[in-house]
This record gives structure tokens, sequence and C-alpha cells, in this order.
């Protein structure tokens, strides 16, 4: 993330090493954004509508088993291109066997939508962290996108791991990575920070050390 001449420094917006930089003359590149959802039962009747809007429209929504991690990998690998990139956010396609060996071992959880022929179309990937559920990644196929099938993958999953026992969820995305953003908030997912990525010129990374 650096040169000889500038390096990108990833700093929450509130953060007053942010507020320092940019009077320094420090200029934004990009943004990333981190949300939670909180299971409530508002929140469980909005995932059920998410849900029952996408099998009304003719899509079979429900959780993946391990030897169809390969069609989760495939569908992934078709919109790798589309995924933003900036200093915060990659994306790198998951390894199949990897996946449904994780699958397997409850060390990862995935969600789908199957189209009518059996196509899968959209898909949520979701792994344990300490206190909470976080999304590794979601994909739709580029022709059926813009047909909340990304908010009822989502959906299912919270429904399914809140069954479960899991009360608290995480995830986050670019900032300009808008769709990502309105699915997650369709569900009740709320933004709990910002991260600005900041273009820091040598000049300013002196001037911040004085």
């Amino acid at each position: 993330m650096t040169t000889n001449q500038n390096a990108v420094r990833v700093l929450r917006s509130d953060d007053p090493e942010a507020a320092r930089l940019l009077d320094l003359g420090a200029r934004v590149e990009s943004e990333s954004w981190g949300a939670r959802l909180t299971v409530t039962p508002e929140v469980l009747a909005g995932c059920r509508a998410a849900v029952d809007a996408a099998r009304s429209a003719g899509w079979a929504v429900r959780a993946l088993a391990p030897e169809e991690a390969a069609a989760l990998v495939a569908l992934d690998t078709t919109a790798a291109a589309d995924y933003p990139v900036t200093a915060a956010t990659t994306h790198d396609v998951p390894d199949a066997a990897g996946l449904a060996t994780a699958l397997a071992a409850g060390e990862r959880w995935a969600f789908g939508a199957f189209a009518a022929d059996g196509r899968l179309d959209a898909a949520t990937v979701l792994y344990p962290e300490r206190d909470r559920v976080d999304i590794d990644l979601t994909v739709t196929r580029a022709a059926a996108r813009r047909r909340g099938l990304a908010t009822a993958v989502k959906g299912a999953a919270v429904l399914a791991l809140a069954d479960a026992g899991h009360t608290l969820f995480g995830t986050g995305g670019a900032g300009d990575n808008v769709a990502s953003r309105r699915a997650n908030e369709a569900l009740g997912y709320v933004v709990t920070e910002r991260w600005l990525h900041l273009r820091v010129r040598s000049a300013d990374r002196a001037g911040a050390a004085d």
C-alpha cells in the first residue's frame, strides 16, 4: 500500500488522526463501512418477508450442503471482477474443496437461492467470530440482480442461525457498493463505523509525526 511518494492509511472516520491528516492535505481515495445486526422479532419478520418474496418469485432459498460448494465457487468466479477493490476491501474466490470441508465441519455456513432449473443464482457464506457471526461473501449472478436475492439469502442465514442461538451478526464492504449496503440495511443491519482510505503524501506523513 505504500510507494516512494504516497501511502494509503485506513482510519476510522471518527479517529482524530484522520481529521489531522485531512487538515494536512490527505485525500480520501475510497471508503469502507462496517455494520451490525441484532436479532429482534422485527428483524426476524423482515428476514422472513425477504425469503418469502424470493420464493414467491420462483427461487428456492435454503442452506447449501458441502457437496454444493463447487456450485457456489463457480458462481463467485463469474462475479469476481465485480467486487469493488479498495485499500481495505478485496475479494478472493474461495477454494471449493476447502469450502466444502469448512461447511461440513460447521466452520462456515452457506445459503443460496436456486432457480427452477436448479441453477444457483445467489449465495452468501458466513463464519463464526468470537461474539458474532460475520458474512464472508455474498454473490448474485449478474442476470439475476436487483430481484432481492442477496437480501433473501442473507435473511435465510439470519433466520437459521438465530434459531441456533446466534443473536449478533456483522458485515461490511466498500463505500461505493451501495447495493450491498442496502441489502443489509433492508434486513436491519445498522452501519456502525466508516473507514476512510486516505492517500497521504510523504510531506503530510512527516507533518503528522512532528
